[in-house]
């Protein structure tokens, strides 16, 4: 859906698209935020490398935030 040579170009293309979203991914250091998981296809990338990971035409990138909370 979103041209890009990394995981960061392509989501930076979906920032420009949906501007909201940046601030549910990244922390105000533009690193990816604790409790959220990027998978590059069935592989999940470490936080830390994840926007610099390269991706190919046929790549399928998925975001997901985590749950967290208490007893009720």
């Amino acid at each position: 859906m979103f041209a890009g040579e990394t995981v960061g170009e392509v989501l930076a293309g979906a920032f420009a698209a949906w501007p909201g979203l940046r601030h549910y991914i990244l922390d105000d250091q533009e690193r990816v935020r604790k409790h959220v998981v990027i998978f590059l296809g069935e592989v999940r990338l470490a936080n830390e490398g994840a926007l610099a990971a390269p991706v190919s035409d046929t790549s399928e990138i998925y975001v997901l935030q985590a749950l967290s909370g208490g007893a009720c």
